[in-house]
């Protein structure tokens, strides 16, 4: 590898016929060496000896392909068909060219700083086949602590992690896994795969590629795994901001008054209306409901309008060009069938253009000409039918609007009153200019239909080639059919659990519902959670069991330390702040580097960060999503702590009185709350634990 690179670096080698061309192979051969230094350090991690025509032969595998020109030293990488071989249980392959090959060994090859630490067989078929290895190589992985960013999994990737991160290219999947069960990072995984050269037509290139993760603390923790994996410039956000930057409203205030209704009230039936009013606005229906109402407002804005130009020609008299109002209508009409992925203003500025264009028969030299002159009356008809068509004007008046409404024929006179109704109004709104996190899907259809939906090559918009979501239970069915009509058919990859959703007034029922939305989606299952000891996974599968309707959850076989209680009678003088630096302390004490207190409230993670530092505890909060993650002992609200993990995670009042037993959103807040701990997990509570953690 080093002879390899300092011959790319060596410029006098790299010349071409004249300057131009050894400046290119130059700095193409540069580029070539940057991205395989890095890997000197570690240049495989596995090994499989195969036999292939009756001759055997060593492969090594490793996160980036090297091909020895001059010598057998060959890597080949992780995410090609043959690295696939390292991860899965098969013990045979055909391949596209060539004769079948037949697994003798797997091996887990354990090098750091160019130095080989342990070899670990994981298969050998003169040793009986499975040696146990590959679960020793993950609980050895396991037992580390957290860090500031999301794992690189390469090394360890399980069989079925491995399978649902290889499912066909081209097919939408969704992984459905419990908390722990690796899906986001499978998805991150997924993504590098996809822009394989192994994937054809399907290959995505990275700066085409999206990620939408639930909020900005997560994407930039998980972010940083990209570059590791070899792919850069991807687009890493979270569907408020892609939403907002595609609108060009980037300073609008996003809020989600139904979350803070859900986290504040304790009347359930004003919070059971919120809940049914956010799952309508995002029902897949809305889709055509907009889209109706378009038409009609589109048409009614037509009336009495017609296009007349005359045209100058060279060397011709000069021509009339004129679209009445029937002519108008009939285009608009194509325009909404065609259904254009730039939207129906640019659809109906072509189809006139076409048409011009098509009566005139003007020379081709003289095409620009044509539609340069007539680009006034054009821009101004189109204009006067769609200009006051904003995105979050429109869906306002859609939805104050019982006659548009009722024009598609889609809602029941029930679900219209509903829309009508406002369950949030105790929920104070900013001053400045904003939208609501459930409004944005509507504003965005409306956007898709008038100025297209997509993503911007500097003025040319096209679809994205790949697009992974995480938390995918958090986004409603009409959030899928717009991300579907944005990208590649078959280049969607959705990362979820039903069971653990916090913003299941967002997302879908089922993942029935996403398949409607994502034509052949294939939904694969990951039965097994890696990230929590035993004793802290039986305590979160003792909480979900009481609203989990899925299989139970296997986990890894790690012991760890036992659940910690804290607990201090009521009327307590200090409250929980003893009791909280006292768990934080004895975490500290056994090592646990990256530590986290979980509040309900983002109010709580403000006020109990200020008062800890009496009691000698410094914690950094994180109560908004501009806050970053970096390390360290933080506090933060249980919405934030969603996706993130930590060596240590303490509960902050793990009672009934702050997750209301008898709700099950309040329950499966307890849950993601208890379930962020990797090895040592405590709960702190003024008064009784909560009945399921007591």
């Amino acid at each position: 590898m080093l002879r390899q690179i300092e011959f790319w670096e060596d410029r006098d080698r790299q010349m071409g016929a004249d300057l131009e061309t050894s400046i290119i192979l130059g700095d193409q051969a540069e580029e070539f060496a940057a991205m395989l230094s890095p890997h000197v350090h570690q240049p495989y991690f596995g090994s499989l000896k195969v036999r292939v025509a009756g001759r055997e032969q060593t492969l090594y595998i490793g996160k980036h392909g090297f091909r020895d020109v001059k010598g057998p030293y060959s890597v080949v990488s992780w995410d090609s068909e043959v690295g696939s071989l390292f991860y899965s249980q098969a013990l045979g392959w055909t391949p596209r060219r060539g004769s079948a090959g037949v697994i003798k060994r797997r091996r887990q090859l354990d090098i750091h700083a160019k130095a080989l630490l342990r070899v670990t067989d994981l298969y050998d078929d003169e040793q009986g086949g499975d040696t146990g290895g590959r679960e020793e190589v993950l609980l050895r992985r396991l037992q580390e602590g957290s860090t500031a960013g999301m794992r690189d999994v390469v090394e360890t990737l399980q069989p079925e992690q491995n399978e649902a991160m290889r499912a066909p290219a081209g097919v939408p999947v969704i992984i459905q896994g419990a908390a722990g069960s690796g899906k986001t990072t499978i998805g991150f995984h997924r993504l590098a795969w996809m822009t394989n050269a192994d994937r054809g037509p399907h290959r995505a290139r990275p700066e085409a590629c999206m990620v939408l993760m639930p909020n900005r603390v997560l994407a930039t923790y998980a972010a940083r795994i990209l570059p590791e994996l070899g792919i850069e410039r991807v687009v890493v956000t979270t569907p408020e901001a892609w939403a907002t930057g595609l609108l060009g409203l980037e300073k609008l205030e996003v809020t989600d008054r139904t979350l803070s209704l859900l986290l504040t009230d304790r009347d359930n039936t004003r919070r059971a209306l919120a809940w049914r009013k956010a799952k309508l606005l995002g029902d897949a229906r809305m889709l055509d409901v907009v889209r109706t109402h378009l038409w009609n407002r589109f048409n009614a804005a037509l009336r009495s309008q017609r296009l007349s130009e005359v045209v100058e020609l060279r060397g011709r008299e000069p021509q009339p060009f004129t679209l009445e109002e029937a002519d108008l209508a009939a285009m608009l009409r194509d325009v909404f069938a065609a259904d254009p992925l730039e939207g129906y203003r640019t659809g109906m500025r072509r189809a006139i253009e076409a048409e011009a264009l098509s009566r005139l028969r003007p020379t081709e030299a003289e095409e620009a000409s044509v539609l340069r002159q007539l680009t006034t009356p054009l821009t101004s008809l189109l204009g006067r039918v769609f200009a006051s068509t904003t995105p979050i004007t429109e869906a306002r008046r859609l939805l104050g609007s019982p006659e548009s409404l009722a024009a598609s024929g889609l809602l029941t006179e029930r679900e219209m009153a509903l829309l009508s109704t406002d369950p949030l109004s105790g929920i104070p709104t900013p001053r400045r200019a904003h939208a609501d996190v459930t409004e944005l899907p509507l504003m965005l259809a409306v956007q898709a239909f008038t100025g297209g939906i997509g993503r911007l090559d500097g003025r040319t918009l096209e679809v994205f080639d790949h697009v992974v979501l995480d938390e995918a239970q958090d986004y409603s069915p009409l959030l899928y059919a717009l991300l579907g009509r944005a990208t590649r058919p078959g280049h969607i990859t959705a990362l979820g659990d039903l069971n653990q959703g916090m913003h299941g007034y967002k997302g879908p029922s089922s993942w029935e519902a996403v398949q409607a939305q994502l034509p052949g989606a294939e939904v694969r299952t990951l039965g097994r959670t890696y990230r929590s000891t035993r004793q802290i996974t039986d305590l979160g599968a003792r909480i979900a069991a009481t609203y989990n309707r899925a299989a139970a959850v296997q986990g890894v076989d790690r012991d760890g330390a036992e659940v910690q209680r804290y607990t201090a009678p009521a009327g307590s003088p200090h409250g929980e702040l003893p009791l909280l630096a006292q768990a934080v302390k004895e975490a500290q004490q056994a090592g646990h580097t990256n530590i986290a207190i979980v509040t309900r409230r983002g109010v709580d993670a403000d006020r109990l960060a200020e008062a800890l530092r009496e009691f000698d505890t410094d914690a950094q909060p994180i109560t908004t999503q501009e806050h970053r993650f970096q390390g360290g002992l933080v506090i933060l609200p249980v919405n934030l702590a969603k996706g993130l993990e930590f060596s240590a995670a303490i509960v902050a009042s793990a009672n009934a009185e702050t997750y209301d037993e008898s709700t099950e959103y309040e329950r499966r807040l307890l849950y993601v709350s208890a379930s962020r701990a990797l090895h040592w997990l405590a709960l702190v509570s003024v008064g009784d634990l909560h009945p399921l953690v007591a």
